[in-house]
């Protein structure tokens, strides 16, 4: 629209400078300015966003409304009736065509230049007609008489008209691509926010470059360390808080825990209420996956003593979580069907990771992980055994293992 007003502009502005009579001036500006009325109309509904296709079609019949009239007014100029209307087809009708065509190719709807392709050969077609039915019209297929006289040479019209039909089709077809390439570009940018939202930085540039690894149905078997935590006594919380309190309450409490994850390279797996499923290890294992794991829980938990701090200044009670670690095989892929997929991972590991994070309740403790987490964490991480406890869904006990939370001088 803003190209439209420009170019409406730059007409009023040329026909004033090189118009023939005060009559082509004073016609050009009246219907320039309300085409700029037209069009900022437009341009509010279009901010407002309504209606933005059948907005972007106003646009076109309003140029269609300018082709028509200009070339009366032109042919007005030069005097009217009193001279053969072949002098309609000798104006710059045909080259304002292709501008226009061209300016509403911009806006990316193949659509729009068809329509003024349409519409500007209907025209010249019109133009055409009436100048053949004029009988001061001489047709002489001779251009220099066309050229220097009132001559109309009928095949030069057709070629005009070809040209127009040539231009849009490619227009069209060139607009077609562009945007199928611009709504790929947008896709993949709104694909890259959502993986954003769930992997950490250098995860998602992973997956970026190597989309093939999380597209289509199906996943793979690797070990991945998997981390639940849980909000202990939610409910009692925010039983006196209003919906809207309530989430501000878990995202201001989710945003900083998912800082800590991501800045030790986990993987959002889900949102379970107020609790947090993370993988570290998906969609490409390492080496150092448990230890980032409870390295991501020990700051998680500094996370949330700096939380409660803030909230006993405000007068809020604290918040206690659970979390629990569990480190093993999975599956690890895309579940759900073609048209709605859900990247996580599934088996015993996870389960067994959910239970260990209940079982911080029973010990009294708000970070719990198993031996095999224990066994792939260097030494400066702390830990101390505890009686092997029986989990749900597991008929073997489980050997847990309680992290010793670093000192401030540590």
């Amino acid at each position: 629209m803003l190209m439209r007003g420009l170019f409406v502009l730059i007409l009023m502005a040329v026909s004033l400078l090189i118009g023939v009579t005060l009559f082509e001036k004073i016609a050009i500006t009246i219907i320039g300015f309300s085409l700029l009325a037209a069009i900022a109309l437009l341009l509010y509904l279009l901010a407002r966003q309504t209606a933005i296709y059948t907005i972007g079609l106003c646009g076109c019949l309003m140029d269609l409304a300018l082709l028509s009239v200009l070339p009366v007014i032109w042919y007005n100029s030069v005097g009217g009736n009193s001279v053969p209307p072949s002098f309609m087809l000798k104006t710059q009708i045909t080259d304002v065509t292709l501008v226009m065509m061209v300016l509403n190719a911009l806006a990316l709807r193949p659509l729009y230049p068809l329509v003024i392709t349409a519409g500007g050969i209907a025209i010249h077609a019109a133009l055409l007609t009436y100048a053949l039915t004029d009988p001061r019209t001489i047709v002489s297929p001779d251009f220099v008489a066309e050229a220097f006289s009132s001559a109309l040479k009928v095949d030069l019209v057709l070629v005009n008209m070809f040209i127009l039909a040539l231009v849009g089709a490619i227009l069209a077809a060139f607009t077609l691509g562009a945007r199928r390439t611009l709504m790929q570009g947008v896709k993949l940018e709104v694909t890259n926010a959502q993986m954003n939202r769930y992997f950490s930085p250098g995860v998602a540039a992973t997956i970026s470059e190597d989309a093939d690894q999380v597209r289509g149905v199906g996943g793979r078997t690797q070990d991945v360390a998997v981390l639940f935590s849980d909000i202990r006594d939610f409910t009692t919380l925010t039983e006196r808080l209003q919906p809207s309190d309530v989430v501000s309450f878990l995202s201001d409490y989710h945003s900083r825990m998912l800082d800590e994850i991501f800045a030790h390279g986990g993987t959002i797996d889900k949102f379970i209420g107020d609790a947090i499923m993370v993988t570290f290890g998906t969609p490409n294992p390492a080496h150092d996956d448990a230890e980032r794991a409870v390295r991501a829980a020990l700051a998680m938990n500094k996370a949330l003593a700096d939380l409660n701090a803030e909230r006993r200044n405000s007068g809020l009670p604290d918040i206690r979580h659970g979390i629990g670690i569990h480190f093993g095989p999975v599956i690890a892929g895309n579940i759900g069907t073609k048209d709605r997929l859900e990247y996580t991972v599934i088996g015993d590991t996870v389960n067994v990771a959910s239970r260990i994070q209940d079982a911080c309740k029973a010990v009294g403790t708000s970070l719990l992980i198993s031996e095999a987490v224990k066994a792939r964490q260097p030494v400066d991480i702390e830990t101390e055994p505890l009686p092997d406890r029986k989990v749900k869904g597991r008929a073997e006990p489980v050997q847990l293992h309680a992290v010793v939370e670093p000192t401030a001088s540590a």
